[in-house]
C-alpha cells in the first residue's frame, strides 16, 4: 500500500469526514498535511513568493470531464499560489505519439514544472528523466510511470479500490455465477492495474468463474458490442466489470438493449458521461468514484513545495469512494460525484 496524504484541501473541510464512509462500502481516505500547507503553517507561504512559475498540465485526453475536472483543480490551485497552468492533451487516450510530443515541448520550453498523467507508464520513463535532468520537476497524476523516475505521484490505490467493489459485488451475487470484465486497454498503468485489483478480489469467492476480458479501446460502442458477444456466448454471467467510464457504459448500454437489469450486476469506475443516471436507475449497481479535483490541486501544491526546495512524498493515494445505488443520493456520494463537474469549487 502507498503511502497516504491528504491535501490542504481536507484541512479545510473540502473533502471532510463524509468521504471516509463505512469499511463496508471500502473508502481509501488520506491522513496528514500536504507539504505546501505545512510551509504556510510555518510562515514561509509559497505565494508570497516574487518569482512566478508556469507549469505545463498533459493529460490523457482533452475531451473527458474527468480530465477537465482535473484541470480545474489544478487551475484554482494556480490561482492561490500565483503560478501559471496551461493545459494541453492529445484528443484521444490512445494518441501516445501526440502526448510524447507535448511533453518533449514542454521540456524544451524550460517550463518551470509538469504535471503528467501518461499514457503509457514505460514509454513515457525516458522522457521524464529527461526533464529531471534538465531540472524541470514532474508530478504525475492518476497514471504514472513505471518505474517511477516522477518526484511524485498522485492517484487513486487503483488495486486497492479495484479490489474492494469486486468484494463488494461478489457478495451481491453471493459468490456464484459467471463474471467478465471490459477494460479500456492494457497499456496505461490504470488499465494495468483495475484488472489485477478485481482478479485479487474475485479470489476469495472461488464459487465465481472467469469467462474473459475484452479492450474496448475507450469506446462505449465497442464495449458495448463486447458486453453483448459475452452475454449470448455466457448466458449464465450474472456480474460484469468495466474498469473505467466507457467500459461500464457501454456494458449498461448492452444490459439495457438485451432486458437483463436486475439480473447482471454492472459495477465500474468513475462517474461521468451520464453514469451517474445509470446507478440511481439501477442499471450499473456500483462504481469507484475518484477525487480528479484533488489530484489536479494538490498537484500544483507539490510542484510549488519542490520549486521552493521543500522535499514530497515519492506517492500518495488520492480518496476514493464507493457509490452505489443504495448510497448515490447520501451526502458523501453527491460531493464526489461533484468532483466531476467541470467548475466544481470545493
Amino acid at each position: 500500500m502507498m503511502k497516504k496524504t491528504s491535501s490542504t484541501l481536507q484541512k479545510k473541510g473540502f473533502l471532510g469526514a463524509a468521504v471516509c464512509v463505512a469499511a463496508s462500502l471500502a473508502v481509501g481516505c488520506g491522513t496528514g498535511v500536504s507539504h505546501t500547507e505545512t510551509n504556510v503553517q510555518n510562515g514561509t507561504s509559497a505565494a508570497a513568493s516574487t518569482k512566478h512559475y508556469t507549469f505545463e498540465l498533459i493529460t490523457k485526453s482533452n475531451d473527458s470531464p474527468y480530465w477537465l475536472a482535473v484541470k480545474d483543480g489544478a487551475d484554482d490551485a494556480a490561482k492561490k499560489y500565483g503560478v501559471t497552468v496551461t493545459f494541453e492533451a492529445p484528443a484521444t487516450e490512445t494518441d501516445l505519439t501526440t502526448q510524447l510530443s507535448m511533453f518533449n515541448n514542454a521540456v524544451t520550453a524550460h517550463v518551470d514544472g509538469i504535471i503528467l498523467a501518461a499514457q503509457n507508464p514505460s514509454a513515457l520513463v525516458g522522457p521524464v528523466e529527461h526533464a529531471e535532468k534538465q531540472g524541470i520537476p514532474v508530478v504525475t497524476v492518476d497514471s504514472g510511470v513505471s518505474p517511477n523516475v516522477s518526484d511524485c505521484f498522485l492517484a487513486t490505490n487503483n488495486i486497492a479500490a479495484a479490489e474492494a467493489i469486486a468484494q463488494y459485488a461478489a457478495q451481491k451475487v453471493h459468490g456464484k455465477g459467471q463474471y467478465a470484465i471490459i477494460d479500456f486497454n492494457q497499456e496505461s498503468s490504470t488499465g494495468i492495474q483495475r484488472p489485477q485489483g478485481w482478479q485479487l478480489g474475485m479470489k476469495k469467492y472461488p464459487g465465481l468463474k472467469f469467462v474473459g476480458m475484452q479492450l474496448c479501446n475507450n469506446s462505449i460502442a465497442t464495449a458495448e458490442a463486447e458486453a453483448e458477444t459475452f452475454l449470448h456466448a455466457h448466458p449464465n454471467i450474472n456480474l460484469m466489470f468495466g474498469a473505467n467510464d466507457r467500459c461500464v457504459l457501454g456494458i449498461a448500454n448492452a444490459i439495457q438493449a438485451m432486458g437483463l437489469k436486475g439480473k447482471v450486476f454492472v459495477a465500474g469506475f468513475d462517474a461521468d458521461m451520464g453514469e451517474v443516471g445509470d446507478i440511481k436507475s439501477g442499471l450499473i449497481n456500483a462504481a469507484i468514484l475518484q477525487y480528479p479535483y484533488q489530484m489536479g490541486y494538490e498537484a500544483v501544491e507539490e510542484l510549488v513545495a519542490i520549486k521552493h526546495g521543500q522535499h514530497v512524498p515519492k506517492q500518495i493515494d488520492t480518496p476514493y469512494m464507493l457509490v452505489t445505488t443504495q448510497n448515490v443520493n447520501s451526502p458523501a456520494a453527491v460531493k464526489a460525484i461533484s468532483q466531476y463537474i467541470q467548475g466544481y469549487k470545493g
